[in-house]
């Protein structure tokens, strides 16, 4: 396209506006409290819309549209008022001939009914949600026996030789986002179960690994890379249901409310994941399968950690059951690299939690119906699981324990028992009178989900909780025969 000089004569456009427009203007103060009408042909006029109007007239008690044109002596202006509670004023005509009072009623009659059709068809609009988007579910590629062992032994081997090595260091987090792009879960978790005799090693392994989903970094078409931050809100409801939906596509509106809340700037990245992840669904993975987020978020599509499918006929089935539980979930958001520091996120905390909540409540519950709520302060994608999983924990402990102790008469008389249990990830607290064997509460005390979940550190949270609340704990260990 070329540029036009200032005296050029500028083309008309052949297709015809709408004959009716309706709108919004701004002043020096902002939004101006009268929408407009803008009526495009003959005779062509804008004028101002207001809603709320109770102005009486003759027939307004009547059923369909009815109206009226009045005449305001002491403004010298003409109104025209309907039953629909609408009022236009303030007539600008742009032709040389003005209507009649019956033809610019006329008009107007049919304007209000076009008004309505466009309330109609935002209504619907907003209805029906945003336009559904191309769902993309990680890969799932186990590799065979062999060169799974080998592909182990390898990506050992390297984290070995990258111990106080920068340049090995860099090498070793290019082999470990390869590895978990690949989706053979077991690579990964074996190689880093291997060097558990081997502490220097493991633990780079595994901070490789969690950079990779914290801190990706995505490749684009046009050769530019883009350097992303994942974050989190941890979000916690109940449901009285079974089975738990987790692909909410209203989530979508977040994405401005919580930008504005956290003050970023304005040509910066935030961009909210319509996938809310699960305990259970983080735990299946180990986690492993984030690293695919933003690549398929930064492609404008939305992320599946499992088939969408398949997963909505198991909900829609589990949901005709009655099943109360507490779910404890978590809705990721990237953010540019740099455009969030942590400790601004920290002061902004609570404006961000009064802007998101309404809105994820209304996402939610346009796909699943849920009891009470919850959302926790943004955080950085692993402090954000650690945060929430503790806050959960003692939440649920506490409740049984308050409960038991008022019917007991007293924290002091309690003590508490845990096992662990692989099928939950996490303990199981039994809370008992002292000097009884009988089990009087059950509560799951759950690993914070991770690319190599720490059992130890469960373990000893779990101490310190109830060392706090003055329970003794005692460990029972499974015996298998």
């Amino acid at each position: 396209m070329k540029s036009l000089p200032r005296n050029a004569r500028i083309r008309g456009e052949p297709y015809l506006p709408n004959r009716f427009i309706f709108g919004d203007a701004v002043d020096e103060q902002g939004l101006e409290g009268a929408e407009y009408l803008v009526h495009t042909e003959s005779p062509a006029f804008v004028c101002r819309l207001v809603g709320n109007d109770d102005t009486d007239f003759p027939g307004r008690e009547r059923d369909g549209l009815a109206s009226a044109m009045l005449y305001d002596e002491e403004e010298s202006l003409t109104v025209y008022v309907c039953n629909l509670r609408l009022r236009l004023f303030d007539f600008n005509f742009y032709d040389e001939i003005e209507p009649s009072v019956g033809e610019l009623q006329d008009i107007c009659d049919e304007a209000m009914r076009v008004y309505q059709r466009l309330h109609k068809a935002y209504a619907d609009r907003d209805a029906a949600g945003p336009e559904p988007r191309e769902m993309r579910i990680g890969p799932t590629k186990p590799l065979p026996p062999a060169e799974r062992q080998l592909a182990v032994g390898k990506l050992a081997e390297q984290a070995r030789q990258a111990v106080g090595k920068p340049m090995e260091g860099a090498q070793l987090a290019a082999a470990v986002q390869m590895a978990l792009l690949a989706g053979d879960q077991a690579v990964f978790t074996e190689a880093q179960l291997s060097l558990v005799s081997e502490p220097a090693a493991r633990q780079l392994l595994v901070n490789s690994a969690r950079d990779a989903v914290a801190f990706p970094e995505v490749m684009r078409k046009d050769g530019n890379v883009m350097s992303f931050e994942l974050w989190a809100l941890p979000f916690a409801f109940s449901r009285s249901q079974g089975g738990v939906w987790w692909h909410f596509p209203r989530l979508e509106s977040l994405e401005v409310a919580l930008a504005d809340a956290l003050e970023v700037p304005e040509k910066s990245i935030l961009w909210i994941s319509p996938t809310l992840f699960t305990v259970d669904m983080l735990n299946e993975r180990a986690c492993q399968d984030l690293v695919q987020l933003a690549p398929v978020m930064d492609a404008g599509c939305d992320f599946a950690p499992l088939d969408p499918e398949s997963s909505r006929a198991t909900f829609d089935a589990a949901r005709k059951t009655v099943e109360p539980q507490l779910v404890m979930s978590w809705i990721p958001f990237l953010v540019e690299r740099g455009a969030l520091p942590p400790e601004r996120a920290r002061r902004l905390a609570r404006r961000a939690l009064d802007a998101s909540m309404p809105l994820v409540q209304q996402a939610v519950a346009a796909e699943m119906e849920y009891g009470e709520a919850e959302l926790f302060a943004p955080l950085p994608w692993w402090e954000a699981l650690s945060s929430g999983m503790r806050a959960w924990n003692r939440k649920r402990l506490g409740i049984s324990v308050a409960l038991l102790a008022t019917s007991q008469g007293g924290i002091e008389k309690l003590e508490a028992v845990a096992e662990y249990q692989p099928e939950i990830q996490g303990y199981e607290v039994g809370l008992r009178l002292k000097g009884s064997d009988e089990i009087a509460a059950r509560v799951p005390w759950l690993v914070v989900p991770d690319v190599a979940p720490d059992r130890d550190a469960c373990w000893r949270d779990l101490a310190d909780c109830l060392k706090e609340a003055g329970i003794p704990l005692s460990q029972s260990v499974a015996r298998l025969h």
